[in-house]
């Protein structure tokens, strides 16, 4: 599969970015890494925040790519699938966002209160993983896009 066969699909249309795009996404990965770390907030809060920050890590990948995800339901999953495609992420990651992100999903609307701090430990690592994985793959793929 390619980002072009996933343009094919509707799941994506090609869009340039710009290094202002790039650096406001950076900016909100940044942001919310650090809303996570504030042991004040809640633990749902703070699992919230590092997903975000991982899901727009990946976003920043697709956008580097020159691609966008299309408007349509699971828009956010096809970001955190394209991993795959745009850093050539191990589908072992992809799979720990796809459970965080369910994770995210009933934190935000089912019940409070039902994150771990074992799970908020882990969408923290996976977020800043991610984050330095995407800053390294624009180092090397995409340099002008850095700031």
């Amino acid at each position: 599969m390619s980002l072009e066969k996933w343009v094919e699909y509707g799941w994506l249309r090609p869009e340039p970015t710009s290094r202002d795009e790039i650096k406001s996404l950076l900016a909100i990965v940044e942001r919310d890494l650090k809303d996570a770390a504030v042991p004040e907030v809640s633990e749902d809060r703070r699992f919230e925040a590092a997903f975000n920050a991982a899901r727009t890590a990946a976003n920043i990948a697709l956008r580097g790519s020159g691609y966008r995800t299309t408007t349509q339901p699971g828009h956010h999953m096809k970001t955190v699938e394209s991993l795959e495609l745009t850093i050539k992420a191990d589908p072992k990651l992809v799979q720990r966002m796809k459970v965080l992100s369910k994770k995210r999903n009933a934190t935000s609307y089912d019940s409070a209160g039902n994150v771990s701090a074992q799970e908020l430990e882990l969408a923290i690592k996976t977020a800043e993983e991610l984050q330095r994985t995407v800053v390294s793959w624009l180092k090397k793929n995409h340099a002008e896009l850095l700031p």
